[in-house]
């Protein structure tokens, strides 16, 4: 997608507080926007941006305007709205798609709050936050009352946990949420991964049993995840492998270890930054 340039590119950012993020130009700041639309605080859009806006992107007069709002304690929805309408970055109609995204996310629960900035930080690979985030969530949720938003926030709980490869803690997360909302096949799919995973041996089968969880569902899941094993030791990672158990196998431990390693760091790069 391409855009107009606005203003000039600064060579210094403005820095969103709330996410860590750096914005050079307006054209960014926009799309920032539009993509995180619910979680944006308005703190980071008060005077500092304005100043923003005159001194490093050299557009005093869309300056002006911003800071008029600011002065007529303008809602925030007005004033981002004004940044885009003034700069005809999009046209009205989308204008106004920001404008009651805005409006509903003033009114939004801390607990929504919470969990759509969880959201944010998962995708991000921001995951310690993205923890903090949805645990601030799930305990401003009555489980009683609210089942299936618990059962969101644990599922979300559990898939930070397993991207972090914290296996026995996704699955203690899973298997709440599937407590609360045991009609959801995708949680119990999470489920059973984090179970094969996690327990070793027989004990995953005992598991399976004592959760009465079919054997078909759970077979089902375990060819997937067997499939998906051999697409993934197809890649150049296998070679690896494969050379790393031909030295171990001329006695050459310490290499072997070496390159298993390697092999795994790789791996879990990988998973993270793709949100695997």
């Amino acid at each position: 997608m391409i855009f107009e340039c606005i203003g000039k590119r600064s060579e210094k950012p403005y820095i969103i507080k709330d996410t860590r993020t750096g914005i050079y130009s307006l054209e960014e700041l926009f799309y920032y926007i539009r993509e995180n639309v619910f979680m944006l605080d308005p703190e980071d859009f008060g005077g500092s941006l304005a100043r923003f806006i005159r001194g490093r992107l050299e557009l005093p007069e869309l300056a002006d305007k911003y800071e008029d709002m600011l002065s007529r304690e303008a809602s925030f929805a007005d004033r981002i709205c004004m940044l885009f309408s003034e700069s005809r970055f999009t046209g009205e109609s989308e204008v106004e798609t920001i404008r009651k995204a805005l409006t509903m996310s003033e009114h939004m629960s801390y607990n929504d709050s919470h969990r759509v900035r969880g959201d944010f930080f998962f995708k991000s690979s921001r995951l310690p936050e993205a923890v903090i985030e949805y645990q601030a969530a799930l305990s401003l949720v009555d489980r009683e009352q609210n089942p299936y938003d618990a059962a969101r926030l644990l599922t979300g709980l559990g898939n930070t946990a397993g991207r972090m490869f914290k296996f026995d803690s996704a699955l203690k997360y899973y298997e709440e949420a599937t407590e609360l909302n045991p009609g959801d096949p995708g949680i119990v799919n999470k489920y059973i991964v984090a179970a094969r995973l996690a327990v070793k041996g027989e004990g995953f089968h005992e598991l399976m049993k004592k959760k009465n969880i079919p054997e078909d569902v759970y077979t089902r899941v375990l060819e997937r995840m067997r499939e998906a094993e051999k697409k993934a030791m197809r890649r150049d990672d296998a070679r690896s492998l494969k050379e790393g158990r031909k030295q171990r196998a001329e006695g050459n431990y310490a290499g072997y270890i070496t390159l298993r390693n390697n092999v795994l760091n790789d791996w879990k790069n990988r998973y993270r930054n793709t949100g695997g």
